[in-house]
């Protein structure tokens, strides 16, 4: 068959513009591929992509089949499902006044990590009516990290200028500035003629150890040292020698700067009274740990101290655990009055308190019954102040021709021999307190010792 000279040129351009078609095809695609992070392409009424490049597959670390199965070939779920709402509105939002948008969302990749995604997009109407975005995807989750640790770290800047800021308004503290270079203290306070307070040689000179507390220096000085070696911010609480023997409580906020070479040049800081408020502490503290009517300590804490002694010390010392009961006391309530009652429960406890020292424990722990923890004692002087408080509380108490006689019965038991925590060493004093109850009172006896003497 011959072919017509003018169809076989018909042909020939034909394909030469099939060829020309699929090469810029191919290079559009080779395009797409080379933009920075990924494209996709979709359709802007139903959601369903068209395309996806490489770079977007590459963001997601799967193949073209495993992403459209993952978000089931649709970019409104591809969006994560607490975005898409945002998302939508932002796009009709841009879409009134412009043909492309810029979105900034939120997508769970295959492994379940979130990733952020910046998009920009411009919409195409195609030759057949459609509606389609072309986007160009970014994924932006380090730069997205980075702006939530920026914004974090804002805020706790914020914070402490504003924490500086209440500082610098106390204007009833006394304010401190210290010129590391030249050891110089400046503080608020006023000298006879007006003028700040300077200290030469306040740390060299051993200014601050013959101001500060003897117990509350080391924590001082610790706080100190690490502010001269780097920049620090801190608060310690430390009490002066005042007038007569008496201290001052302080509490200090404080912070330390350094120079271009990081070296610390200057510590400022605010310090305020606070003696008032320690009284206060120390009068509720009393208030939950003493028994009111005594002073001494309650059942509570009287077995806390003991119990937080016990734990630290070493087997082999001598402790002595006492317990002690009035006797005759229910005849005082009953033939004398509560009110008389509370009177020789007071003297009870006064006679013990003046019977041991002031390193032991001493606490009310029931109406009418006591206990003491001798620490570092040894039988012959335990035994020596039990015999006294026997004599100090045998006592005949009257009214009118009432009189009613009390003493006292003590049980003892050592740490070590009768008991390594409280509730043996308890058990064992509780057990010879009932020894000398049977023994007719106004005694003491010891656990497990078969010793029989009496007061």
């Amino acid at each position: 068959m011959v072919i017509p000279v003018e169809d076989e040129h018909t042909a020939e351009t034909a394909e030469q513009l099939k060829k020309e078609l699929e090469d810029l095809n191919k290079k559009f695609h080779i395009l797409l591929d080379s933009i920075p992070g990924g494209v996709i392409v979709y359709d802007a009424e139903t959601g369903k992509i068209d395309y996806v490049s490489d770079g977007c597959l590459s963001t997601f670390s799967c193949s073209e089949e495993q992403f459209r199965e993952h978000f089931y070939n649709n970019f409104d779920l591809f969006v994560m499902k607490e975005d898409r709402a945002q998302v939508r509105e932002q796009v009709a939002d841009q879409l009134r006044f412009f043909d492309h948008v810029e979105l900034r969302y939120r997508v769970l990749d295959l492994m379940g990590n979130v990733v952020w995604i910046s998009h920009r997009a411009r919409l195409v109407k195609e030759a057949d009516g459609r509606r389609i975005f072309y986007a160009i995807l970014n994924d932006v989750t380090n730069e997205q990290l980075a702006q939530k640790q920026l914004a974090i770290r804002n805020r706790q800047l914020k914070e402490e200028s504003e924490r500086y800021a209440l500082l610098e308004e106390a204007t009833d503290n006394i304010t401190y500035d210290y010129n590391v270079l030249t050891d110089t203290l400046m503080s608020s306070l006023r000298d006879a003629n007006g003028n700040r307070r300077t200290t030469k040689d306040c740390v060299k000179g051993g200014y601050l150890p013959d101001v500060i507390y003897r117990e509350d220096y080391p924590t001082f000085e610790a706080l100190m040292m690490e502010a001269l070696e780097k920049p620090f911010k801190g608060v310690v609480e430390y009490r002066i020698y005042g007038e007569e023997g008496r201290h001052v409580w302080y509490r200090l906020n404080f912070a330390s700067f350094a120079d271009e070479t990081e070296k610390i040049y200057r510590i400022v800081g605010s310090a305020k009274d606070i003696t008032q408020e320690k009284a206060e502490q120390e009068a509720l503290k009393a208030k939950v740990e003493m028994d009111m009517m005594t002073g001494l300590l309650n059942k509570v804490t009287m077995r806390s101290e003991v119990e937080k002694y016990l734990e630290e010390c070493d087997i082999g010392v001598c402790h002595a655990l006492l317990m002690i009961d009035t006797d005759n006391f229910k005849s005082v309530n009953d033939q004398l009055g509560h009110q008389y009652g509370d009177k020789v429960i007071q003297f009870v406890a006064s006679s013990i308190r003046d019977t041991f020292r002031d390193s032991d424990y001493v606490g009310r722990v029931g109406g009418d019954e006591f206990m003491v923890f001798m620490k570092h004692t040894t039988p012959s002087i335990t035994e020596e102040r039990a015999e006294k408080l026997n004599s100090r509380i045998r006592h005949t108490f009257s009214q009118g021709d009432i009189a009613v006689s009390i003493s006292c019965s003590i049980g003892i038991a050592y740490f070590g021999i009768d008991g390594e925590d409280f509730e043996s060493l308890y058990k064992s004093a509780d057990d010879a307190l009932y020894e000398a109850k049977e023994a007719g009172k106004n005694c003491y006896r010891i656990h497990k010792s078969g010793t029989e003497d009496e007061a």
